[in-house]
């Protein structure tokens, strides 16, 4: 859901502006929210996330007006009750009005205002994710070629032979695995570059791809990637350090690498946004990084 009215940022600052019906609707909006967050839907009201960046900047003095800090003011039927004070590092200060704690609906209004600061905190992480995620798309782009035809190496070049491809190309695994990401990268710096937009896909074809990547992204496949994972290091370590001591034990964890290379790529695709929101994290608790990783980008 976008941000509705009463919820903007102006000048760098989040305005957030209650009355008796906006109580009401924020209200009826989060009823069953912790079911909901079972399906992914935790942000109700989503703020623009460049406008959020913004925000995000200037609280690390990467902007003009230099806040200092997310400043977040909350007005009730116009008369300002509260200010938020919310640090990169974390820390959090408010100001509040004495006569609201009087006031008849202030439980009401303090319980919406935690809401909507708690759906800014999330939304920061998101926004930071998105923008990671886009300056990073180069990089997990040519990572998961690469990976593909890695585990992929047989497969491809019977592949390769079959449709008459030069034997330059596919005599040698090495080669062909540092090919791919130079090559996808070119065909996607080529079509990023194009005149004219691409047709755009079928709606059906959109959301069996969003369906997709929602199951491989999903808990139970990031535990089976990082099993993946596991098993391919413990291979290695096997070949390396064991293979003089207990033979049979590498033969069998070969062969169980073997199986398990074939899934790599999946385990990679289903990584990367954990991988993504981990450093997601890690940028939004260190001033530093957001200016030395952000600061020429969010202006």
């Amino acid at each position: 859901m976008a941000a509705p009215k009463w919820l903007a940022i102006v000048e760098e600052q989040i305005i957030v502006r209650l009355d008796p019906q906006v109580l009401t609707q924020i209200e009826e909006d989060t009823l069953g929210f912790a079911d909901r967050l079972t399906y992914g839907a935790d942000i109700i009201y989503k703020l623009n996330s460049q406008d959020l960046l913004q925000v995000l900047a200037s609280s690390v003095g990467l902007s003009p007006s230099s806040q200092g800090a997310i400043v977040i003011w909350t007005y009730y039927d116009n008369l300002p009750i509260l200010r938020t004070l919310m640090n990169v590092d974390g820390d959090l200060s408010q100001k509040i009005r004495q006569d609201l704690l009087q006031h008849p609906l202030s439980d009401r209004i303090v319980k919406a205002y935690g809401f909507i600061v708690s759906q800014i905190s999330r939304q920061l992480l998101t926004a930071i994710a998105d923008y990671v995620e886009m300056k990073l798309r180069p990089i997990a782009i040519a990572t998961i070629s690469m990976v593909t035809v890695f585990a992929w190496c047989e497969p491809l070049k019977k592949s390769g032979k079959n449709i008459h491809l030069p034997d330059a190309v596919i005599v040698n695994c090495w080669s062909m695995i540092i090919a791919a990401p130079i090559t996808v990268l070119i065909l996607w710096w080529l079509i990023s570059r194009l005149p004219f937009p691409l047709p755009d896909v079928p709606k059906s074809a959109q959301q069996l791809g969003r369906n997709l990547l929602y199951v491989l992204e999903s808990r139970v496949f990031q535990v089976v990637a990082i099993a993946i994972i596991t098993i391919l290091l413990l291979g290695w370590l096997a070949v390396t350090f064991i293979e003089p001591i207990n033979a049979p034990l590498v033969r069998f964890l070969s062969n169980v690498q073997t199986y398990a290379e074939l899934s790599l790529p999946i385990a990679v695709i289903s990584l990367r946004k954990l991988i993504i929101s981990n450093l997601s994290k890690i940028f939004l608790r260190s001033s530093f990084l957001v200016k030395l990783l952000f600061g020429r980008f969010i202006q």
